[in-house]
């Protein structure tokens, strides 16, 4: 055996060096990061502007950094129905005290009032800040704190506004944040898995699987979960572009993209049908036979051929024997199945399974495939 050879030092700074950088650019980037720093100057910035207003506003400047950490999200259109949200409640929340103070000082009776019906509209209107606190938290403010000083009230609502306004300059000029790489990865991530239960499903039948056998739930709940976390991105990223001043320079086809998790939805659910079909399949049912021997090097085959269609998803034109090689096989699979169907069972799995199969296979059909980046 030759003697094993290391690095030299240079090499070690470098890789070592090279480590630091990818873990300062993931830093850097780090959406929670990024919104805490955000947060951070949009506070501060808010507490100067409010200390400077002149009036009685000036004597409540905790209130804009408040209305500035209020109103942050991480999108711009988040930070901007957030805000807006923050005003709706404080508004609403002022006049329900003002409408408690009628009947006297503040005593549990009209606590209860300004609280109950705060969290009666926020239900109701479904679009408040702060879900049911939001408007009863400003008019408990109000009624407890500020009474009938018309001053605090004034000051509590400019220097809110105040932090808002701050919140969605801040949110929409520094850095706003596009999502799509993530989109993008989350996608490539679901087309992975489900390839990779294909590739399982040809294991599970060469090993046998029992039909309890906890591999069967964790390839289904990875499936339907990395479906969801495909969808959710795609959707969070749209939300991303919109007041976006980012979105200038880094258009792209939104519409395309849903059109991509769509396909990616139906190769999914074919796959989530496959997994269930196969388990059963395997050991037999109480109405049906497991799947005979003769099936299952031929199923094991479709399986084989339609998981490296998956993996590839290319529109090269290279890829064309392979999905011409899969459709060979799923041929073959069909013929096979129902060589072995009885009278009494006249649709058995593999027929089922190679169904599934051949959908997988129409919905990633070179002209409606999209080129992904992994």
């Amino acid at each position: 055996m030759p003697p094993l050879k290391l690095p030299g030092r240079g090499a070690l700074a470098a890789r070592s060096d090279g480590v630091l950088k990818g873990r300062l650019r993931a830093a850097a980037t780090n959406p929670q990061l990024l919104l805490a720093a955000k947060a951070a100057l949009a506070a501060a910035i808010a507490w100067t502007i409010a200390n400077a207003l002149p009036g009685t506003p000036s004597e409540y400047p905790y209130y804009a950094p408040l209305g500035a950490l209020l109103a942050m999200y991480p999108t711009v259109a988040g930070t901007l129905t957030q805000g807006l949200q923050t005003v709706a409640g404080l508004t609403i929340g002022i006049v329900l005290a003002y409408v408690a103070v009628w009947a006297g000082d503040p005593n549990w009776l009209t606590i209860a009032f300004v609280v109950g019906v705060g969290v009666l509209l926020a239900g109701l209107l479904k679009r408040t800040a702060g879900g049911g606190t939001g408007i009863a938290s400003a008019g408990l403010f109000v009624l407890v704190i500020g009474n009938e000083n018309l001053g605090y009230s004034l000051g509590y609502f400019v220097q809110t506004v105040v932090g808002v306004g701050v919140g969605l300059a801040v949110s929409g000029l520094i850095f706003p944040p596009l999502n799509f790489d993530d989109a993008v990865g989350r996608m490539s991530a679901l087309r992975r898995t489900a390839a990779e239960d294909l590739y399982e499903m040809g294991q599970a039948l060469e090993e046998g699987w029992a039909s309890d056998d906890p591999r069967w739930a964790k390839r289904r709940d990875g499936l339907m979960s990395s479906a969801r976390d495909a969808r959710s991105a795609l959707q969070y990223a749209d939300e991303s572009r919109k007041g976006n001043l980012r979105w200038r320079f880094h258009a792209r086809d939104v519409q395309r993209d849903y059109r991509h998790v769509e396909v990616l939805e139906v190769v999914a659910s074919h796959t989530l049908n496959i997994t269930n079909m196969l388990q059963d399949g395997l050991h037999g049912t109480a109405r049906e036979s497991p799947l005979p021997e003769t099936v299952r090097p031929v199923l094991q085959e479709a399986f084989s051929s339609v998981c490296q269609v998956l993996n590839l998803w290319t529109v090269d034109e290279s890829d064309a024997d392979m999905f011409l090689t899969a459709e060979r096989n799923l041929r073959a699979l069909e013929a096979a199945a129902y060589e072995t169907v009885s009278p009494d069972i006249p649709f058995g799995a593999a027929a089922a399974i190679g169904m599934s199969l051949h959908r997988i296979l129409q919905a990633v059909e070179p002209d409606l495939r999209i080129d992904v980046e992994d």
